[in-house]
């Protein structure tokens, strides 16, 4: 099933269970003041707002979407496209995502703290003041994994909207920033026959706003799907597990523990872990 809500890319105007639609859909770091489901679903706010800077990072993914040819008529954002106020829509939101990037027409990757140097092919390096030269913050989400392997198209823009790549041509400087092996991330083999581990290491150093989202965010990597509990913390990672026990036999799955203050991954696939649940 397609999203529930979509952008028109002309309009601006949230659309509600759009007939086999072509869409485009955006993968990026949350900036606040991002512009919100309530506020979007209104006409008047809309109006009033439409010039302004939280809505611009949406009408220029509309207008490329609308450059492409043919054109692309619709657009799925994850900060204004989930009534996150709806707990039924939201945890079906959550469990369908991978399969809403999969089915894309195309994914845009905007890195906002990124300016883009042909010669250099630098896609990484901020120039974010409060990052003092670290990396891009787009590489540290934990929903950027997802977003980065799910879609089957996926074209990537520095912050003024120059665009930088393809994930098939980046794919050696993707590769250098997240470990994940030029194969997957060009097509060439099909990421999904990754060992677990190897999937669970791909979100070692990773962050998100709520801790519950490690887990949450790995569903569709790992073929699962969970009932949403915002609130009960790491307990989130723990039901991961042992969903994976329930429904694999991979028992690369014991190479990691449960995580405390964040995600821990032990890199020795070899490894014994602590994490010792009954079989």
């Amino acid at each position: 099933m397609p999203p529930k809500w979509l952008i028109n890319s002309r309009t601006y105007a949230l659309e509600k269970e759009v007939h086999n639609p072509e869409y485009a859909i955006l993968s990026h770091k949350w900036i606040e003041p991002e512009v919100k489901f309530h506020q979007l679903e209104s006409t008047e706010w809309r109006t009033i707002n439409l010039k302004t800077q939280p809505m611009k990072k949406i009408r220029d993914a509309c207008n490329k979407a609308r450059q492409r040819r043919p054109p692309i008529e619709w657009l799925w954002v994850d900060t204004c496209c989930i009534d996150k106020t709806n707990s039924v829509e939201l945890a079906s939101s959550l469990n369908s995502m991978y399969e809403w990037y999969f089915r894309a027409t195309v994914c845009y990757g905007y890195l906002y703290d990124v300016k883009w140097v042909a010669s250099s092919r630098q896609i990484s390096k901020s120039t974010d003041p409060k990052r003092k030269g670290q990396e891009s913050a787009w590489f540290e989400r934990g929903w950027t994994l997802q977003e980065l392997l799910a879609p089957r198209s996926m074209e990537f823009y520095d912050g003024d909207w120059n665009f930088m790549g393809t994930k098939k041509n980046l794919a050696d400087l993707l590769h250098e920033r997240t470990g994940i092996a030029e194969e997957y991330l060009t097509g060439a083999s099909n990421f999904k026959a990754a060992s677990v581990a190897t999937k669970l290491s791909w979100m070692a150093g990773r962050t998100t706003t709520a801790v519950e989202d490690i887990a949450y965010s790995m569903l569709g990597l790992l073929n699962i799907s969970m009932d949403i509990r915002y609130g009960e913390g790491v307990k989130a990672f723990m039901r991961l597990q042992t969903t994976l026990m329930e429904s694999s036999t991979d028992e690369s799955l014991f190479a990691w523990t449960t995580p405390t203050n964040g995600l821990a991954c032990y890199r020795g696939l070899g490894h014994i872990p602590q994490f010792n649940p009954t079989r």
